[in-house]
């Protein structure tokens, strides 16, 4: 089993903890990319916390990497020209407190077993899921989440050699590891669908 990289920059809110380093995630700071061979990894989850300027200036790295067979799974809020298989964020308009979620599929066991409600509120309040949308998605793409609206909000992409996870600016790997309920288990069924997906293209490869 390869590792899987957590890519952002080094602030309190993206360091690992033991659970994850346990897991098999390996922390890789934004600005190691360019010295960072992202082929040893299963996969890549770009987080949140992330320099957008420096992506688009380095964002033929992470397009190889899909070229070449890589897994991404990217919970940005992307508003700059950086990893362009994937479209902007858009915040909806939809206040958070009104904004409901709608799992429309699962994908190697993501979200499989996971109640709407339990990414919905978290501590009782809502809205730590995703305060946005894709404004676009690709044709093709199979979509697994949605707001009440019917607006994309996690989707997988499967147009190139390797796969894009898309979710519109959540956080969903971080913040439920400790809730009490179905939600707890997102984060290790993101890891294990990175993997079961790295290992199926890799399998295909050999065919």
């Amino acid at each position: 089993m390869n590792a899987i990289a957590y890519l952002a920059i080094d602030i309190q809110f993206s360091r690992l903890t033991a659970l994850d380093i346990q897991r098999g995630l390996v922390f890789l700071n934004v600005y190691d990319l360019p010295q960072t061979n992202l082929n040893i990894y299963d996969g890549v989850i770009i987080s949140n916390h992330v320099d957008e300027s420096y992506l688009v200036a380095h964002d033929n790295i992470l397009k190889d990497y899909i070229n070449q067979g890589g897994v991404i799974f990217s919970l940005v809020e992307k508003s700059l020209p950086w990893l362009t298989y994937v479209s902007n964020w858009k915040r909806s308009t939809i206040s958070l407190k009104d904004r409901s979620l709608e799992i429309k599929a699962t994908d190697n066991g993501l979200f499989e077993g996971v109640k709407t409600k339990d990414l919905e509120f978290r501590q009782g309040v809502r809205g730590f899921f995703s305060r946005g949308f894709f404004g676009s998605i690709p044709d093709e793409a199979k979509v697994l989440i949605t707001d009440q609206e019917q607006k994309p909000i996690v989707y997988v992409d499967r147009r190139h050699k390797g796969t894009i996870y898309a979710g519109a600016g959540t956080d969903m790997y971080r913040i439920y590891t400790n809730e009490d309920n179905s939600s707890n288990q997102v984060g290790l069924q993101m890891l294990n669908a990175i993997r079961a997906e790295a290992t199926r293209i890799r399998e295909e490869g050999l065919s």
